[in-house]
């Protein structure tokens, strides 16, 4: 294994993207959407990307990458067509120890982006340590069939019950056997037919009563 997988903390952190086209686009919408703040520099951008407004989120530099660009940042990303921009992107994160991708160039990249099926704060990453972007695509498409939306919701039940279970001061042990219990339950058939009553007989059951969706904060 030659990547450490991580999950990063973006909110609020400013993160530099070099250039403005598609691929730019794409990364700096995940950005955005991960809660960081995003610095976007390069001459040109795409309509869609130059009609962003993201009070706060967003600031554009209508310009050519320059040294210093990189100063404070939390990351980089490097998404331009030109090799010459993206090794001096590279340089200058390098010597500022900021993690840095240069995309489709994973030996000028510090970390890379995996390919992500979401489904609310589930996240579920796929990477080829950057041998085979089509191969994690496919990978990707496949699970998103079989990781459906109902994933997201089984999801913000169980997050509920656990903060409401550790509210309760039980033994570490006790609490892991409920947590194991509900998830063997395989409560998502239920929630595919969207039978919220069964649901919550079954929390019933296993839980006793106070898990009702309505007294989780879910209805």
């Amino acid at each position: 294994m030659r990547y450490f997988p991580a999950f990063l903390d973006l909110k609020d952190k400013l993160c530099v993207v070099v250039g403005g086209g598609r691929v730019a686009e794409r990364k700096i919408r995940t950005l955005l959407k991960a809660g960081a703040i995003v610095r976007v520099i390069g001459p040109e951008f795409t309509g869609s990307l130059s009609r962003m407004e993201k009070p706060g989120k967003m600031v554009f530099c209508s310009r050519t990458f320059r040294k210093g660009d990189l100063k404070g940042a939390f990351l980089a990303i490097a998404a331009t067509g030109d090799r010459g921009t993206n090794e001096r992107v590279y340089h200058e994160a390098s010597e500022r120890r900021i993690p840095v991708n240069v995309v489709d160039d994973p030996s000028h990249c510090s970390f890379i982006v995996p390919s992500l099926v979401e489904r609310g704060d589930l996240l579920v990453a796929i990477s080829t340590s950057g041998q085979s972007p089509a191969l994690a695509k496919w990978l990707r498409q496949k699970l998103q069939k079989e990781i459906g939306p109902e994933y997201a919701f089984i999801l913000r039940i169980l997050g509920a019950v656990r903060k409401k279970i550790l509210s309760r001061g039980l033994g570490q042990k006790d609490n892991q056997k409920i947590f194991r219990q509900l998830v063997r339950e395989n409560l998502l058939p239920l929630l595919r037919r969207k039978n919220h009553r069964g649901l919550e007989s079954r929390l019933r059951i296993i839980l006793g009563p106070g898990f009702s969706l309505k007294e989780l904060g879910l209805k």
